[in-house]
């Protein structure tokens, strides 16, 4: 039994790890991250297109097409490893025609052979003479399924001949298709291509029109710095009020229930695997302090992510959690700041607030609606804080996010 089930695994092993089958499985994650940049596209342009309705240019604009001449780079990135597995795909398909052609080939030889034997020997009497002919019973016995076993090889002969043939037109059409899913997937390339150069001269047109407008966009950028700064305050002052009631409620120092520590754990477990606070968007702003990449004069000093979605989209809660503060913030709209433990996340640029203090939340659960901001779109601030004994700071929302 034991024998069995190592002969089953060593054959599982070989299939898995077969070029054929490992080509098939890159050429399905290929299709998959085609969809995903297919789709990423799509959104960009809905973005773009609210954006430029304003008829003015903004930083969210130029920030979205950069994001979207990057998929577009990615997606001929794509086509080209897809083209590279098709020709690899061609080739083999060739091999196997070839091979087929001539085995072929080899065959109808060797049953003209047998064709030619069978005429010059077409005397009726020529089987009985060989069979009786023979020196002992035994030897005319073997003589006899001898005659038996070349007829029946003749026949497998002709049943060969035509599974061979079949083959042949099933690789032969296999073959056909495969080139004409190249032919088309070469003119999408060459149209991906021509989008990509597009994006690109509105890329510059926008960055031409910046250099006239540097001042301006640049104290665009201080000020959301500046808002930031109030979100960090608010969210460091509400924080620490919840400790001191926690603290002056059970006359100790500040110590995560068991409850806590349970939720703490199972949040970190999560990391990397969050879901994202918007159902679809764009990472406009990055975490922490660095230039802009745009407005050289500028630098950026973020507590958390800026995620650009569009016009009025819903928030929702990225883990199960408790609300423990909804602030008013100028600037930044309402903010919801939820509990996971040791964890916070917090939810900012809020025109609308669907829960309250103190409700339970689930993952994916909608938590208030976006502010519109002029340029068309909304922009939704996310960050995450940790409470720790010396006090607390804020962790790199990206590094906890789904991918």
């Amino acid at each position: 039994m034991n024998k069995k089930l190592l002969y089953i695994s060593i054959v599982l092993l070989s299939f898995i790890n077969s070029p054929s089958f490992l080509c098939q499985k890159k050429s399905v994650l290929l299709k998959r991250q085609e969809k995903i940049l297919l789709e990423k596209i799509e959104h960009t342009k809905i973005l773009i297109n609210q954006t430029r309705a304003t008829k003015k240019l903004t930083l969210s604009e130029i920030n979205i097409v950069n994001r979207q001449i990057r998929y577009r780079q990615k997606l001929i990135d794509n086509y080209n490893f897809q083209l590279r597995k098709l020709d690899e795909k061609i080739q083999e398909i060739n091999r196997q025609v070839n091979s087929l052609v001539n085995t072929n080939k080899i065959l109808k030889e060797e049953y003209k052979k047998m064709l030619l034997y069978a005429f010059k020997n077409r005397d009726p009497n020529y089987k009985f003479l060989y069979i009786v002919s023979a020196s002992t019973f035994s030897e005319a016995f073997h003589r006899m399924k001898y005659i038996q076993h070349y007829k029946d090889y003749r026949l497998k002969q002709i049943d060969r001949i035509r599974t061979t043939q079949d083959n042949l037109v099933i690789k032969k059409e296999e073959l056909n298709i495969e080139i004409e899913n190249k032919k088309e997937l070469l003119a999408v390339k060459e149209q991906e291509k021509l989008n990509y150069l597009t994006d690109k001269n509105s890329q510059i047109i926008s960055l031409n029109k910046i250099k006239t407008n540097e001042d301006k966009l640049a104290a665009e950028l201080q000020r959301n710095n500046n808002k930031r700064k109030e979100i960090a305050a608010a969210v460091k002052k509400a924080i620490k009020d919840e400790i001191k009631a926690l603290e002056k409620l059970k006359k100790s120092k500040f110590a995560l229930t068991p409850e806590g520590l349970a939720m703490s754990k199972s949040f970190n477990k999560n990391k990397g695997k969050l879901i994202w606070p918007v159902e679809r968007g764009e990472i406009t702003s990055k975490y922490g302090r660095h230039q802009h990449h745009i407005v050289s004069t500028a630098f950026v000093d973020n507590n958390g992510i800026d995620i650009t979605t569009t016009k009025n989209a819903e928030v929702r809660s990225v883990f199960e959690g408790k609300v423990t503060s909804v602030l008013i913030i100028p600037g930044a709209g309402r903010v919801v700041m939820v509990s996971h433990g040791e964890y916070r996340t917090v939810y900012a640029n809020l025109q609308e607030v669907y829960v309250q203090k103190g409700d339970f939340v689930k993952p994916k659960e909608k938590i208030g609606k976006l502010l519109a901001k002029s340029s068309g779109i909304s922009e939704s601030h996310f960050e995450i804080w940790k409470i720790l004994s010396s006090g607390m700071n804020t962790v790199n929302p990206s590094f906890w996010l789904s991918k």
